[in-house]
């Protein structure tokens, strides 16, 4: 048994990194970086099909500049998925959310644990 803000530590240490999957609804914007994909020339038609443009550098695909894939709210379609997939992207992270906590006999929200005493 330890304190609030200790127990929201422990959680945010949790934290899993996940790549977006077909039909989930994205939580925040996602956006390819330009550079260097390390990906064969042969896939400049799939990102073509996106509306990303790139050139051959070096033999292989670099994308010219960055490019927002998803929004917040946004559903992850088919070639979303693949090219973020591809580019080993994985944009979405997962957590345990605290709804409610009890402490000392008294019931708190979510928007209490961000009480601090600077705050106060």
């Amino acid at each position: 048994n330890g304190g609030v803000t200790d127990m929201q530590a422990i959680l945010a240490s949790h934290r899993v990194q996940a790549p977006a999957r077909v039909g989930a609804i994205a939580p925040c914007d996602v956006t390819v970086p330009a550079g260097n994909t390390g990906l064969e020339p042969t896939m400049t038609g799939f990102f073509q099909a996106l509306n990303i443009q790139t050139k051959i550098a070096k033999g292989t695909v670099e994308i010219l500049a960055d490019k927002k894939v998803l929004e917040t709210g946004d559903k992850v379609d088919n070639s979303t998925a693949a090219l973020l997939q591809k580019l080993k992207i994985s944009p979405f992270w997962f957590a345990a959310e605290v709804m409610f906590f009890w402490e000392g006999g008294l019931m708190f929200t979510a928007e209490d644990l961000a009480v601090t005493d600077d705050k106060m």
